[in-house]
């Protein structure tokens, strides 16, 4: 019996010790809701690690300011730079694959689309901005438009891409906003 708990007892230290790696991507404190995905995932053929952190209040409140407001960092095994028609493509198969629609269904009027433009570039890392329409299962049943900020840091050394992915509902210029800039992939990434 003894061995048993013990045994039992590694097993979960193995795998809380394991879980907490995975939460590395983005530097948040631990209120943020959290949950990791590994790639590749359903139309997605990427392989990596996602992770997703939500607000600690309001993401599933359709009239809270945090709404659908969220991030997601992406850590791939991309030796490129993403290109920002590629992005905008990623973020349908994401909302699709989320909402369980299939991609070859473009007749679905759950269907997502996505638009992403460049803002800016500096040395590690390129800004882009869109939109992606999408159905919202978890709340309103209904189609919704998320606004979208992204930074790609393309790490050569490592041959990786990261991105951080950062949503809502609301305008840009809306406090909500001030909340998602300070959002921010933690600095060794790329080391």
């Amino acid at each position: 019996m003894k061995k048993i708990i013990l045994l039992l007892i590694t097993i979960c230290s193995i795998n809380t010790f394991g879980q907490k790696s995975e939460f590395n991507l983005i530097d948040l404190d631990t209120t943020w809701g959290k949950e990791v995905i590994h790639f590749p995932v359903r139309n997605m053929n990427y392989n990596g690690t996602g992770e997703v952190r939500f607000p600690p209040k309001g993401w599933i409140k359709p009239k809270h300011d945090n709404f659908w407001s969220y991030t997601y960092a992406w850590s791939i095994n991309v030796n490129r730079e993403i290109p920002k028609k590629e992005l905008a493509i990623d973020l349908v198969k994401y909302f699709n694959s989320l909402n369980h629609i299939d991609m070859s269904d473009i007749e679905n009027k759950h269907y997502s689309s996505a638009t992403v433009t460049k803002i800016k570039q500096n040395k590690t890392t390129t800004f882009f901005k869109g939109q992606v329409n999408i159905f919202d299962r978890f709340a309103t049943n209904k189609m919704i438009t998320l606004h979208v900020k992204i930074e790609r840091f393309y790490c050569k050394k490592k041959q990786k891409t990261n991105l951080l992915f950062k949503f809502s509902p609301k305008e840009f210029k809306h406090q909500t906003w001030k909340m998602l800039q300070k959002v921010k992939l933690h600095t060794d990434l790329c080391d």
